[in-house]
């Protein structure tokens, strides 16, 4: 059997205390929390932006049925509307699919249109991997906007 010596206890100890590696793996711990930083603040930042351009097709297109004629037979025509004030930054396009329109009515008879409503709800995807690595449900982003109807009696 065969027993360490002074001197052998000495070279480990030396192994030890020799600090060869040691900047790079403090470089890839700080790496990996800064890349994490910068793709967090990518996908805020369009996720912002997104949301954003999301209200404001959704008030486009509220305000396109409050001085439409008739809003209740161009409920695509405002859809379209929708679809089109949106740009979203690195995502899928929306669909009319995306876009509901909701007429609101005076009580009485007969029943008066007042007010038109525009939701929009838009699946918000990530460019990053961040959501998949943490384990993150899908975000959905929602806008809506109410208009009165303006050419109403």
């Amino acid at each position: 059997m065969r027993t360490r010596t002074a001197s052998g206890w000495n070279g480990v100890c030396r192994r030890l205390a020799d600090q060869t590696g040691s900047a790079l793996l403090e470089f890839s711990l700080v790496l990996v929390l800064l890349l994490g930083l910068l793709f967090g603040l990518v996908d805020f930042g369009r996720a912002l932006y997104t949301a954003n351009t999301l209200n404001l097709a959704a008030r486009e297109a509220a305000r396109f049925a409050a001085i439409a004629p008739d809003p209740e037979g161009s409920t695509a025509a405002i859809k379209d509307t929708a679809v089109a004030r949106l740009s979203p930054f690195g995502g899928p396009p929306l669909t009319p699919d995306q876009v509901s329109v909701t007429y609101h009515y005076a009580a009485g008879t007969p029943a008066t249109l007042q007010s038109t409503t525009v939701s929009v709800a838009y699946p918000f995807t990530m460019l990053t991997p961040i959501r998949p690595l943490l384990g993150l449900p899908p975000l959905t982003l929602h806008a809506s906007a109410r208009y009165r109807w303006e050419l109403g009696g």
